[in-house]
């Protein structure tokens, strides 16, 4: 889809994001993976553009598409000013990773605790290792005022594989270059392994995996 694309095809594609929006939205609160007042939003990247849609999980607008250009200065549908405040710090996402098609912002509970903790999320539960090696971790950024984008651009050049990352004192955002059910998914995952690592963490210290262990399970090793 290019800049000229028609408005017959923008609206098209815009119906199947908020469908999928939908699906999405459902899949996380079957996983619990919402916060009480469900606070979070979605985006996804119009396929060769710098253009994005974008909805809030919560609300009166929960679903409804909002179109933005890259710079904010253009915007249709459901643009309310947090949408276009939050919908920055996505559009830094996409600039950082040009390859990426969709991200995700969620208040999930236990990805947030690391959050509000200080905490990376280190790759101790099994599900991480499908998308990071066994030495690497779901990276803090810096705290910084609202959704402020540069503490998320950094964390991003310092961790150039890491599909996420926990805003300080905030909570989670996560991306990837496949569809948003794919990017939903994915976070559902992170917040079960947050979940898991909290409670490995009541009964003692949450042990890391050998070396070489991303790489056996990624290829169906399976123990003799």
């Amino acid at each position: 889809m290019s800049q000229s694309a028609s408005t017959a095809d923008l609206l098209l594609f815009a119906q199947q994001f908020e469908k999928d929006f939908a699906s999405a939205r459902q899949l996380l609160l079957q996983h619990q993976a919402l916060s009480a007042n469900q606070a979070g939003n979605i985006s996804l990247r119009l396929p060769s553009e710098q253009r994005l849609l974008i909805a809030t999980l919560n609300g009166a607008d929960a679903g409804r598409a909002a179109l933005f250009d890259f710079d904010l200065d253009h915007s249709q549908g459901h643009a309310s000013d947090n949408l276009r405040e939050v919908a920055a710090l996505h559009v830094a996402i996409y600039r950082q990773r040009p390859q990426v098609r969709s991200v995700i912002h969620t208040h999930s509970p236990y990805l947030s605790a690391f959050a509000i903790a200080g905490r990376p999320l280190r790759a101790h539960a099994s599900q991480l290792l499908g998308v990071l090696d066994e030495d690497q971790e779901i990276p803090l950024t810096a705290w910084g005022p609202r959704y402020s984008a540069q503490p998320v651009i950094d964390a991003l050049q310092a961790h150039p594989r890491a599909p996420a990352a926990l805003l300080a004192n905030h909570g989670p955002f996560a991306w990837s270059e496949r569809d948003l059910l794919a990017t939903t998914r994915l976070l559902i995952n992170l917040e079960e392994s947050a979940h898991l690592t909290w409670l490995a963490a009541q009964l003692g210290t949450p042990q890391p995996f050998p070396a070489g262990a991303a790489v056996q399970s990624r290829q169906g090793w399976v123990a003799p």
